[in-house]
């Protein structure tokens, strides 16, 4: 005995199978679209699967967001975050009082949530035809791109708010030292300027703890032998991490000292312009303390029709704010770095045994 529509798409797993295995619930049965939005539990269950998918099909190009710690705005659309400094203990000599300690607020930190959302729209022909795969891969498509803004916004909070400890395309802050073959110095990054980076993280009572940068700045400094061990090829292994192992961008311990390196297209990068090298940021973290995704409402999606032009819509939305903590002392930036060889250069002082 056959079973009726309602049988087959009588829960959530059913739902999920029809729209993965092109409308199939198992080997024998198949529903179309326009039958399974006849179901009664359409609308409940419809919107379940679709926020599945969008999850599912974000969470590989989620890098950088999953170092926010998350905090859940019930009341209102905003939220103050104070950047405080730290209270001092003291030695207090036998029957003397107790120093008297309180926070100085520094500043108010405000994160103000707004909405983010994509529309998707599908014509009556889709529908008909019981294109099931087309849906799916627009869905995972919407899912991809709030991925990639959320990437986008907490990589600009992190440029607005770090500490700059160099820039090369400011006066107010001192220059990378890399030079070039002919031992000019021409914008690169060095060794030294990392462990200068790490020495400003750790004066802010911060461990540093990982690298974010370009792909494109990823393969300058595997190219680099100042970043290897003695500047030896075969050190490259021992030193670097040649070989990553995380598709994901997550290269994890990879680096010298220990340090994770994280792989995002969503670095500040400036093309090459005639014979002025692409340049890039780099940012070395505490990733303990960078910022908070403030959430109000989590990724829902909505169906509505047009019926005068035959298409039926579905909108994906969520709202959040991203707010850096510490006035962004947990996060240190290299800014405006070429993306070019540097060469180490070395000085050989000679002296000569006059009279001898």
């Amino acid at each position: 005995m056959s079973k009726t529509i309602q049988e087959l798409l009588s829960g959530l797993p059913a739902w999920e199978a029809a729209f993965a295995e092109d409308g199939y619930i198992d080997s024998e049965s198949r529903v179309t679209i326009k039958e399974a939005f006849a179901s009664s539990d359409a609308a409940a269950l419809f919107p379940k699967v679709i926020s599945r998918t969008l999850k599912e099909a974000a969470e590989p190009q989620l890098l950088v967001t999953p170092l926010l710690s998350t905090v859940r705005l019930g009341k209102g659309r905003s939220l103050e975050f104070p950047a405080v400094n730290a209270i001092q203990a003291a030695e207090i000599p036998e029957g003397q009082e107790y120093p008297e300690q309180a926070l100085a607020f520094a500043k108010q930190v405000e994160g103000k949530v707004s909405k983010k959302g994509v529309k998707l729209a599908f014509t009556e022909e889709v529908i008909a035809d019981s294109l099931w795969d087309i849906v799916g891969m627009h869905v995972r498509a919407a899912g991809r791109a709030m991925a990639r803004l959320k990437e986008q916004i907490a990589l600009s909070r992190f440029k607005d708010a770090a500490t700059v400890v160099f820039d090369n395309d400011s006066s107010s802050y001192d220059d990378t030292t890399g030079r070039g073959i002919t031992g000019a110095f021409n914008n690169t990054i060095t060794w030294d300027d990392i462990v200068d980076m790490s020495a400003v993280l750790m004066a802010e009572n911060h461990v540093p703890t990982d690298f974010i940068l370009h792909p494109l700045m990823w393969s300058v400094f595997l190219k680099d032998a100042v970043f290897h061990a003695d500047g030896a090829a075969s050190a490259v292994n021992s030193s670097w991490g040649y070989r990553p192992q995380s598709k994901e961008g997550a290269l994890n311990s990879t680096a010298p000292l220990g340090l994770n390196v994280i792989v995002s297209p969503f670095v500040s990068f400036t093309a090459k312009s005639g014979t002025t090298p692409a340049k890039s940021d780099l940012f070395l973290i505490d990733r303990n303390e960078v910022g908070t995704l403030l959430v109000k409402d989590d990724m829902s999606t909505d169906q509505f029709d047009d019926p005068s032009r035959d298409i039926r819509a579905m909108k994906m939305k969520e709202r959040y704010d991203i707010v850096m903590l510490g006035d962004g002392e947990g996060i240190t930036v290299a800014k405006n770095v070429s993306l070019a060889r540097n060469y180490e250069i070395r000085v050989t002082n000679e002296a000569s045994a006059g009279g001898l």
